[in-house]
């Protein structure tokens, strides 16, 4: 009896084995498995079914969240007998999440098969993961493992198959960078170039290499991007004069390239004064093309690795480097705090009426005290006060359900914040949902297929192996089911009111209108028309240009606004919460806020309109019906032309400027008021600038008094002086132009522009911020002139041949040419006593000149011998708001 027994465990102990072990999973994530936290993360998950039968069940994903919760993921899967498949799919991953376990189960959840994965998601937090797409793919074997932004990332490369590109911007969502080059663009899929090009709209940097190419590498994606035809030619590129080890020639390199010049774009990188590399603001990313092949300079970078530091600087600049930088578990980790902020928004209509529930109060005491007392004691019938109390207190205890039945949620509910993005071909959809239920049951809702649904996740602190987790039943549970008819999104063992953030995306043909407009922005005055285009009408609309806002309040469908009467302020760049407060009043001011930290945080070329729409239709829903609340916001790109009689403007931050001393955060163009500064301004070199203009900025009443005193920049402004070696205090008149001989001494051949800024003392508080002018440059359309060739490239600022001294040098001691001051003790030239006695002019009492003095020959010390005579006033212009 004994031997039956072990006999009949043994097969069952066999049986169960085989069981578990019929489908084998074999899973690859991210790309060569690289994997960033509070990022998509891409799967590849090969099935082998070794079954005669077949299997129909489900893939699930389980991955552990804070308070050892559990997201699971669930995707159906048909495999014949006997047989393999493969299945690709896109996992939100939150941050600390250092292991998936993916299983194979029926439907019933009986489990065939499982395989745990470990992440190692620390070791990409400090790299620059870079995708390349190329047909030689080994000649970009230059650009992995070099570290760049004095080392801080380290770059590691990984190649994407030209043949199975991603049909979602999701699967390119780890990628930080992706560089195209020694590719035909027309192999490419119409379908894979949107989504590139989504991915890029939503932070992504393409890098687009051309060399003999031309525009073949371009079409027909990206040619729009070009304002003049690419010309290949053989061309001797100057890839810098610190790669000239003494011998001349070289730094260069002699390869097929061509002049790059993008419309509402910048250039990057110059080779003899002529664009080699250009970039224009896309969405939130940014798009760069080079005239070379990326592959032709192999040999180069291998041997001056240092080049590759450089590229990536001159290409993303500091700010992105800078937010590239910072641990992505520390940035996913924000973004979910950021979206929690977001979705703390309640239905006011829902909020009970305080004077009417006092007043349901002071009667029910009066009746219970004084009122009834008297009345039964007069009646004879003081005995049955107490039964008559309890009446009155049940009777005020159904009044008060019944008065609160409107501020009560009966079942689940959602709050939302939905955004359009509404372009002349899409509708581009993003919904962000807050998901409860007053009861701890389990609840969810049905989402229609089109939709991409991914769960907004906190963090994981669980260290355990998550395969112990699976069959737990005490655990809260989030279960996303991508079934063939609807996405179900369930939650299981919550308490009640616990928040459940998710993230929705759409995108579909417009069908409905765009909206169109007819922009100019020339000499800081806008003109033009803007057409609502929709079936949509909006509210507290406004017309964001980077660092000008133009509110355009209610803006009808089939509306058509003249803008050349509306008031075009200032407003700093890095404020968005005062932005979004001049904007609107309403509960969509925290979207806004939301939309321009994450969407506009730095320059971006053209117009964004901005509106809201009173729509409280759920869309996304799948035949179902919930108590809801929310928020919808359209925005839209618009052009704006900035070319008025051969001339066009731009702003001076469109390349980011360098710090040469100080404290200056970019982002924000702002300083610590306790310390001048010093920044340079590379306004390109191939331009031919005639005039600029300073303008101050503006900020709301709330950005003045907030707690970290930020504020307009009140003080001196001075620009180094390349004839004289000094800092000179410069006046632009009421106008705040500089042209003509008052600027030349201040641009050396590349066009460089240094400028010190320094606080008056009642702003110089250790706390303080203060908001820089912005500087807008004004130069000869590019198509009216031939290209300059006579000056060497710089990537890096070069010293003037005539200038042997460090103009940042100057600017920390204060000793620099003909200077007597220095900066550091407040003594400005021209400005220290009016600075300590705190009587500084405001902007609209700058100084005038009756006539204009020879800037050239003077120096700050001469300045500040006679601030009374009028000729010398066109040296000082003082900032103070």
């Amino acid at each position: 009896m004994a031997f039956f027994m072990l006999l009949f465990l043994f097969m069952l102990l066999f049986t169960h084995t085989v069981w578990a072990d019929t489908i084998n999973l074999d899973v690859t994530y991210g790309y060569q498995n690289t994997a960033k936290a509070g990022r998509f993360l891409p799967l590849s998950v090969h099935i082998e079914n070794t079954m005669d039968e077949t299997f129909s069940g489900l893939i699930h994903v389980y991955m552990a969240q804070s308070d050892s919760n559990i997201v699971e993921y669930q995707y159906q899967s048909i495999v014949e007998g006997q047989s393999e498949s493969d299945m690709n799919m896109t996992v939100s991953l939150g941050t600390g999440v250092n292991q998936l376990l993916v299983t194979a189960e029926t439907r019933d959840g009986e489990l065939l098969g499982s395989r745990r994965i470990g992440l190692d998601v620390a070791g990409s937090d400090a790299e620059l993961i870079l995708g390349l797409l190329s047909d030689h793919e080994e000649k970009l074997s230059y650009l992995n493992g070099i570290g760049i932004n004095e080392g801080l990332l380290k770059t590691r490369t990984v190649n994407l198959d030209p043949e199975t590109l991603p049909t979602d911007e999701t699967k390119l969502d780890q990628l930080d960078v992706l560089l195209i080059s020694d590719y035909t663009m027309s192999r490419m899929r119409e379908n894979e170039a949107n989504v590139i090009l989504r991915w890029v709209d939503g932070g992504g940097i393409l890098v687009l290499g051309t060399g003999a190419l031309g525009e073949d590498a371009l079409k027909p994606y990206f040619s729009d991007l070009l304002s003049q035809p690419l010309d290949p030619m053989e061309m001797s590129v100057n890839m810098g004069e610190e790669y000239n080890n003494g011998t001349p020639g070289s730094g260069s390199v002699t390869m097929m390239a061509s002049p790059v010049y993008l419309a509402s774009g910048r250039e990057a990188l110059f080779s003899d004064v002529i664009p080699i590399i250009s970039t224009v603001p896309q969405g939130a990313g940014l798009i760069a093309v080079s005239g070379y092949n990326f592959c032709d300079i192999q040999r180069f970078a291998t041997e001056n690795i240092g080049y590759v530091d450089q590229l990536f600087t001159a290409i993303l600049g500091q700010n992105r480097l800078n937010q590239l930088s910072v641990s992505a578990s520390e940035k996913g980790l924000g973004q979910y705090w950021d979206i929690q902020n977001l979705m703390n928004q309640s239905d006011v209509r829902n909020l009970p009426a305080v004077p009417l529930y006092a007043l349901v109060l002071v009667f029910y005491v009066f009746l219970v005290g004084p009122g009834s007392w008297y009345f039964l004691r007069n009646r004879g019938a003081a005995a049955y006060y107490r039964p008559v109390i309890v009446m009155l207190s049940l009777l005020a205890t159904i009044v008060i359900w019944v008065l609160g039945m409107n501020t009560r949620f009966s079942g689940t509910f959602l709050t939302y914040a939905r955004l359009e993005d509404v372009s002349e071909d899409s509708v581009d959809e993003t919904d962000f949902i807050n998901l409860r239920s007053p009861y701890a049951s389990n609840y969810g809702i049905n989402i229609r297929t089109e939709y991409f649904v991914y769960p907004v996740l906190k963090g994981s602190d669980y260290t355990g192996d998550i395969t112990e987790l699976r069959t737990r039943e005490d655990l809260a549970r989030t279960t996303i089911d991508y079934g063939r008819d609807h996405t179900t999104v369930s939650l299981k063992n919550t308490r009640p009111f616990r928040p459940a953030y998710f993230e929705l995306h759409n995108k579909i043909p417009n069908s409905g209108g765009s909206f169109t407009a007819e922009l100019s922005l020339t000499d800081g005055k806008l003109s033009g028309t803007i057409h609502n285009g929709t079936g949509s009408s909006l509210t507290d609309a406004a017309l964001l240009i980077y660092g000008k806002l133009v509110k355009l309040g209610k803006l009808d469908a089939g509306q058509t606004i003249d803008v050349s009467s509306l008031e075009i302020r200032n407003v700093a760049v890095g404020d968005h919460a005062a932005i979004a407060a001049l904007v609107t009043g309403s509960s969509g001011r925290g979207f806004l806020d939301y939309y321009l930290r994450h969407n506009l945080s730095g320059y971006f070329s053209g117009a964004r309109l901005v509106g809201f729409v009173r729509d409280n239709s759920l869309g996304f829903l799948e035949n179902q019906s919930l108590e809801s609340y929310g928020v919808t916001m359209m925005v839209s790109s618009l052009p704006v032309n900035t070319t008025a009689d051969g001339l066009y403007t731009y702003s001076a931050l469109s390349t980011n400027p360098e710090a040469d001393s100080g404290d200056y955060d970019l982002a924000s163009n702002t300083i610590s008021g306790s310390v001048p500064a010093v920044l340079t301004y590379h306004l390109g070199e191939d331009e031919s600038i005639v005039r600029i203009r300073v303008e101050s900025l503006e900020v709301s009443e709330r950005a003045e008094n907030q707690v970290s005193e930020v504020s307009p920049f009140r003080g001196s402004m001075s620009f180094y002086n390349y004839s004289t070696g000094g800092f000179d205090v410069i006046d632009v008149g009421k106008d705040g132009i500089l042209s003509g001989e008052q600027l030349t001494p201040y641009l050396n051949a590349e066009n460089v522009l240094k400028v010190r800024f320094v606080s008056r003392g009642d702003n110089s508080g250790s706390l303080t911020r203060e908001y820089l002018p912005m500087l807008y440059v004004t130069a000869e359309a590019k198509h009216d002139r031939p290209p300059r060739i006579e000056y060497p490239l710089t990537i890096l600022e070069q010293e003037d041949p005539e200038d042997t001294s460090d103009p940042s040098e100057t600017a920390e001691s204060g000793e620099s040419s003909g200077t007597s001051e220095t900066a550091e003790s407040g003594d400005i030239p021209g400005t220290s006593e009016t600075a300590e006695s705190g009587d500084i002019p405001e902007t609209s009492e700058i100084l005038e000149s009756s006539e204009t003095a020879e800037i050239a020959g003077m120096t700050e010390a001469s300045a500040a011998s006679d601030m009374s005579e009028a000729s010398d006033a066109d040296q000082v212009i003082r900032i103070t708001g």
